[in-house]
């Protein structure tokens, strides 16, 4: 009788379940990607971004009813402006971005895990890992959304950071680093414990990448500060500093992004961050393999390159925590720890399965690649949880075709990108209002209330022909009782919303024009509410 190979088995089993990560990302995103309209309401806010790019108008500029720009450096919207500009459609092309992204994250985790461990399978278990935190994201890895193009040059710098020898790849380095910061400010975050250990321990090289990060973000910086008449500056670093920090949200990125849902995995990943064993092959000398032998070997090279995982695991932790701890800060600023996590989870696992313990009983093998399967089970999500119901399909597709109707312009502040589309006059989105009128736990812009006045003016004028709101907005409740009538809503029972577009319920929240209504009072009470 042939003997059963623990070994094969334990592997098949941990490779099928790896599949359902990727089978469940490509089936959300092949049903949802090309769909025209958004699924976040954070993404009309960048489809106005990246209009106002194509349009030639000036993208950091004093806020108005029309535009106020988001508080991210503009790099990601300018190549989904370059792309929309080659296929037409805007929201597709940001999408395209982040969905290539992604795929470039899972390839690069894995083309990391198998350069240091040269184990196929661990590669693809670790690309499937970063995969599987799609639902921890809230469904973020595919939107028009600036994150996941952020994880990817996070990836790519740091292939870089491992490589660096000499003054050359430094510079590189630096120059990788500037260019991040204009993809998303927390990107130097990232790599601050990174660039203080290279600074104190190889100075003698690596000044230059400081040279050159310097060179690389001074000179754009007030460049585009001075183009911009210091508008630039107002919007990428004094509106962030205007957020406040949620005790709530800094405990919940443990409890509930991190380590509750990820517990094994940061188990591996612990694994890895107090080892410091690596390969006697000469030809591996500078990975991170673990010895044949058993036998502990700790190089200059081996400890260098230890530190440097362990910093970024640090760094990209770090950046993590400060962004999600942000009021308004959400799952998908988790989304950079979680690569760190998949490529130390990776690491840690080859340690582990090259002990001598494991590596001559083939059950301890397989209890290893249990638990690991448990844990991918344990990331199983509904893939029609991040899909749209057809009925609010039909909806979006019948509140289009609503407003084109309407002969006067709509006011939509969660869709607001919705009226670029339609060939109206553009409108600023609610987040932009949010951001300016210190709804973050923030200080007060002057700017935002005059909007917000601005608004409520036009409310009290009927200058609407139709009003969306798909989530309650306090600022214009007295206006809108004065001048606009709500429409019927629909029965509660006749409602099917998808836990995608929970958060959108304009066609149960449409105001329309009431008949006769007191001017006088409307405009009065514009003055008794500013709260």
């Amino acid at each position: 009788m042939k003997k059963l190979d623990i070994r094969k088995y334990s592997n098949i089993l941990v490779f099928s379940m790896a599949l359902i990560p990727l089978v469940l990302f490509l089936y959300v995103v092949w049903n949802r990607l090309t769909l025209p309209f958004v699924f976040e309401w954070g993404e009309s806010a960048g489809v106005n971004q990246i209009d106002r790019i194509l349009s030639g108008a000036d993208l950091y500029a004093r806020p108005n009813l029309e535009f106020a720009p988001l508080v991210y450096t503009p790099l990601y919207y300018y190549l989904a402006a370059g792309l929309s500009s080659i296929i037409g459609n805007v929201l597709l092309s940001a999408r395209v971005i982040s969905f290539i992204s992604t795929i470039g994250i899972v390839a690069l985790i894995g083309w990391f895990i198998y350069r240091e461990v040269r184990n196929a399978l661990l590669a693809w278990i670790s690309g499937m890992f970063y995969l599987a935190c799609f639902a921890l994201s809230d469904g973020f890895y595919d939107l028009a959304r600036v994150d996941s193009l952020y994880v990817l040059f996070v990836l790519i710098t740091y292939y870089v950071v491992l490589r660096v020898k000499n003054n050359s790849r430094y510079i590189l380095f630096g120059v990788l680093l500037a260019i991040g910061f204009f993809i998303k400010q927390s990107f130097l975050i990232v790599f601050i414990p990174l660039q203080i250990y290279l600074l104190v321990k190889h100075w003698k090289i690596s000044w230059v990448m400081f040279v050159s990060e310097i060179i690389g973000l001074v000179i754009p910086l007030f460049l585009i500060n001075r183009i911009t008449e210091s508008w630039f500056f107002y919007y990428i670093f004094e509106l962030p500093k205007e957020h406040g920090y949620s005790l709530v949200s800094a405990v919940n990125f443990w409890i509930g992004d991190t380590l509750g849902p990820l517990g094994i995995l940061f188990a591996f990943s612990l694994i890895f961050l107090l080892s410091f064993e690596i390969s006697t092959d000469q030809k591996n000398r500078n990975s991170l393999l673990s010895p044949e032998d058993g036998n502990k070997i700790i190089t200059r090279d081996t400890r260098d390159r230890w530190w440097k995982y362990s910093l970024f695991i640090a760094g990209a932790a770090g950046a993590a925590w400060i962004t999600r701890s942000s009021n308004g800060g959400g799952a998908n600023n988790v989304m950079v720890f979680y690569g760190a996590l998949a490529l130390s989870f990776g690491l840690g696992a080859d340690f582990l399965l090259k002990k001598n313990g494991v590596k001559e009983n083939p059950w301890n093998y397989a209890l290893i690649m249990l638990v690991i399967t448990v844990q991918f089970m344990g990331l199983i999500y509904n893939p029609f949880n991040y899909l749209p119901a057809e009925e609010e399909i039909r909806s979006n597709e019948n509140l289009n075709k609503r407003i084109q109707e309407t002969e006067i312009p709509v006011l939509i502040p969660y869709r607001s990108h919705i009226s670029g589309e339609l060939d109206q006059s553009p409108q600023i989105h609610i987040v932009n209002l949010f951001e300016l009128t210190g709804y973050f736990k923030g200080n007060v812009q002057p700017d935002g209330y005059a909007l917000v006045d601005q608004i409520r003016m036009k409310i009290c004028r009927q200058s609407y022909g139709l009003i969306v709101l798909d989530q309650p907005v306090s600022w214009f409740d007295k206006q809108l009782q004065f001048s606009y009538v709500q429409e019927s809503l629909i029965p509660e029972e006749q409602i099917q919303h998808s836990d995608l577009l929970d958060w959108q319920r304009g066609n149960e929240r449409t105001f329309t024009l009431k008949s006769e209504y007191d001017l006088d009072l409307c405009l009065e009470s514009i003055a008794t509410n500013k709260d």
